[in-house]
């Protein structure tokens, strides 16, 4: 998997979101406590730019559309999730009636943030 550098650690806001771009790859970078997320830089619902998004807990809120997305999973709240496996990341949900957002792997590296240039990719079971 490719990283790319793509911010430095300071530069992204704890309770909000940033628009991080470089080498052709965007993402939006969520700070959650030490924790950076890296997530689509588009809201899934109506495609509304999510810089400045806040972020309460994981959760961040669309400051156009107010859909909402976790930043660790990249789902929707409302998706009701029966099950994930811990050692294959499979999500077994019943509802997913939002969509969900793309998902970068994220390294800290000497103070500097790396992202995957591709999403991780995403397996949905329907049970």
């Amino acid at each position: 998997m490719d990283f790319i550098p793509i911010a430095r650690v300071d530069e992204v806001p704890t309770g909000a979101t940033r628009l991080f771009g470089t080498d052709g790859v965007r993402v939006l970078l969520a700070r959650v406590g030490d924790t950076v997320h890296a997530l689509q830089p588009t809201c899934p619902h109506r495609g509304c730019d999510w810089d400045g998004a806040a972020v309460q807990d994981e959760i961040i809120t669309c400051p156009r559309c107010r859909f909402r997305y976790s930043a660790r999973t990249g789902l929707n709240p409302l998706t009701t999730a029966c099950h994930v496996n811990q050692s294959t990341a499979e999500y077994h949900y019943r509802n997913f009636p939002e969509g969900r957002a793309d998902l970068h792997a994220v390294r800290l590296r000497d103070g500097r943030v790396e992202v995957s240039a591709t999403p991780l990719p995403f397996r949905k079971v329907i049970v």
